[in-house]
């Protein structure tokens, strides 16, 4: 069952739309190809990384409607099953480690490793007295967690205000303004799940798996499964 075809094709195409319009901020990046971030190692594992960030719900329903409508229903039934919150490689990660999803790719996907420690230094200082301390502290911390030496910035002219929109939150906010009240399954499915996650409301950003789990995993799954399924999630927004 498609649990999201509560969304017409309209509202999913001007969520297309109006995803678009925040990506376009954020620098375009060309990248080696390594598959280094897109997968990890055993002892990566053991320390706890993470190849699939967590995505906001809106970047959810975008992508699925996507590997629906583009690939063949055996690849496409493949990645829209899967529950791993951390799986070891990317499902979306292609053959030549080239990413599968990559026009509807997420917002962590386009912001990482934009920034090197030359324009983080750059932002920090340009912005110093403008704004508080504390915001250039984390944006330094988060940001310097991602740089990549194979990442190269093809757009430069988009720094500054990409930098900006990371300092102040901009990205964030605009990304839950859309994912609020974004209704991803029915009515049915939703009131079998809110008694199963203790009455919580969804959370606006968790992993692929995480949400396949809440969406598309089948109802005796849910019945026996979800509980024990959120409680040990590690990456939703609400631990």
């Amino acid at each position: 069952m498609n649990e999201t075809s509560n969304l017409t094709r309209q509202q999913l195409d001007t969520l297309a739309t109006e995803l678009d319009a925040i990506y376009d901020d954020v620098p375009s990046t060309c990248c080696a190809n390594s598959g280094e971030c897109c997968s990890l190692t055993a002892a990566e594992m053991d320390e706890g990384w993470a190849t699939m960030f967590p995505l906001y719900k809106a970047e959810y329903a975008r992508i699925a409607d996507h590997v629906r409508r583009t690939f063949d229903a055996e690849r496409s039934a493949g990645l829209l099953s899967v529950t791993d919150e951390r799986p070891q490689r990317c499902p979306f990660l292609g053959e030549n480690n080239g990413c599968t999803i990559y026009p509807v790719r997420p917002l962590i996907c386009r912001t990482y490793a934009v920034m090197n420690p030359a324009t983080l230094a750059e932002a920090v200082e340009r912005h110093r007295d403008e704004l508080p301390q504390q915001w250039l502290q984390q944006f330094v911390q988060r940001e310097s967690s991602m740089v990549c030496p194979r990442v190269m910035v093809t757009q430069p002219e988009k720094l500054l205000r990409h930098a900006y929109n990371v300092i102040t939150g901009s990205y964030e906010r605009a990304m839950e303004r859309l994912s609020s009240d974004l209704e991803l399954v029915t009515k049915e499915r939703r009131k079998l799940i809110q008694p199963l996650i203790a009455g919580r409301s969804w959370p606006l950003r968790w992993t692929w798996g995480g949400y396949n789990a809440l969406c598309l995993t089948p109802v005796e799954w849910v019945r026996e499964q979800l509980r024990k399924y959120w409680r040990r999630s590690q990456l939703n927004d609400l631990d």
